[in-house]
């Protein structure tokens, strides 16, 4: 099964699960939903109509029941300070953008209260100060997601864009759930002082190349490419991204050098036995809660930095070996999984730094070298180098699961 379609075809349904704002503090979800509130039950018809579906944008939101409590109250006795507060606190582009989001799912429903719910979306839209431009999309995008229309609402975002304006591919989706589209590129030059944003399912042939200065964030996206990503000193994040490498003609899909910080949370990167994953030679690494899958020609990981920290990440399918540690790099490497990971040495760690690399915590599984060290091989020997907490399964040769730390600092569990 290919992984990455599987989660294609069920990104509607995970984004509708979750609300966009989701993440804020427990005072922004209130002032968030204490603006809807206003829509929702500051009207006895509305409520009739609405409550049900404002009740499903609570739960989404994950606001606590103590919340959802005190905005009736509030709603009826202390409405001018709160609103004040609400205007305050709502006062990014992205954050109205969702918030109207959220009121025309709302105005949807209205039949009765429909002039009362019409009153409050157009005071909204004023307050905000949305431009024509805005105020059409939002209606437009708004009609053809009740029609379930999904061309027409790509032309409605694609007039929006070249009017100036854009909006999170995420909101994009919780607004209509079953809106779908796809950006294509060739080569992205990116220049000093710009950050460019995938946010959307791109395809892309030709490589990403990252200026001094300039920084590259994929967020959300579902990414299929061509081609590799390279820098000298700009900036890279992936955040909930992924990523399906296609071809890739350079040892690493992503080489960089001059680096300050590299941050990788939550994605998933399959490499398509094509390269490896990624090689930076300065700076800091992070990569948390994430896989790494079918790397092949290179390690998947090749870090000669200043330090790294590798947590909750799982490793599958490295034919060339999943991580290795150089020059005088400093690793923290704790709860991760290798499975089937091969190479001449350390089929999942191969260390040849003379700083600390800590490995605690991970499961080794039929990771195999045909040398020394099945799953860890640390090249030198010296204190502040060591593994505690693991397991070895089925890895090759047995009994050379770990090779070449002080017997103090070595502590595994062999199946």
């Amino acid at each position: 099964m290919d992984i990455l379609e599987y989660l294609k075809k069920r990104q509607s349904e995970l984004e509708y699960k979750g609300h966009p704002m989701s993440e804020k503090d427990e005072g922004f979800k209130y002032l968030y939903c204490y603006g809807l509130g206003v829509m929702a039950v500051g009207n006895l018809r509305a409520v009739t109509e609405l409550q049900a579906c404002y009740d499903k944008i609570l739960g989404s939101i994950c606001i606590s029941q103590k919340n959802r409590n005190q905005i009736i109250i509030d709603i009826n006795n202390y409405f001018d300070f709160r609103i004040a507060e609400f205007f305050k606190r709502i006062n990014s582009k992205e954050m109205q953008y969702c918030f109207m989001a959220d009121i025309y799912k709302l105005y949807r429903l209205s039949l009765w209260s429909q002039d009362y719910c019409k009153g409050i979306l157009d005071n909204y839209l004023k307050v905000f100060r949305f431009s024509d431009a805005e105020c059409n999309f939002f209606e437009n995008f708004n009609n053809a997601a009740q029609q379930g229309n999904v061309e027409t609402a790509v032309q409605c975002y694609r007039k929006f864009q070249e009017e100036g304006y854009d909006v999170s591919y995420q909101i994009l989706v919780y607004f209509f759930p079953g809106f779908s589209m796809e950006e294509y590129y060739n080569n992205i030059d990116i220049k000093a002082g710009e950050t460019f944003v995938l946010d959307k399912p791109s395809l892309i042939e030709g490589d990403i190349t990252i200026e001094r200065g300039g920084s590259l964030l994929i967020n959300g996206a579902y990414v299929n490419m061509k081609g590799c990503i390279r820098t000298t000193g700009g900036r890279v994040r992936l955040d909930n991204a992924r990523i399906k490498v296609d071809e890739c003609e350079s040892g690493y899909w992503m080489n960089f050098k001059e680096t300050a910080v590299v941050n990788i949370e939550n994605s998933f990167i399959d490499c398509g036995k094509t390269c490896g994953f990624i090689r930076q030679e300065t700076g800091r690494l992070i990569i948390v809660g994430s896989e790494i899958r079918r790397t092949a020609g290179e390690r998947a990981v090749s870090f000669n930095g200043l330090s790294s920290l590798i947590e909750n990440t799982g490793f599958y399918n490295n034919v060339s070996g999943a991580t290795g540690i150089y020059g005088s790099a400093k690793m923290v490497m704790k709860q991760c999984s290798f499975n089937d990971c091969y190479a001449d040495y350390g089929g999942a760690v191969y260390s040849e730094s003379i700083g600390n690399v800590k490995i605690e915590n991970c499961n080794f599984n039929r990771c195999k070298a045909a040398y020394l060290g099945a799953a860890v091989y640390f090249k030198y020997q010296k204190f502040g180098q060591y593994a505690r907490g693991c397991e070895c399964n089925g890895c090759i040769p047995p009994g050379d699961g770990i090779f070449n730390v002080y017997e103090d600092d070595f502590e595994l569990r062999v199946r």
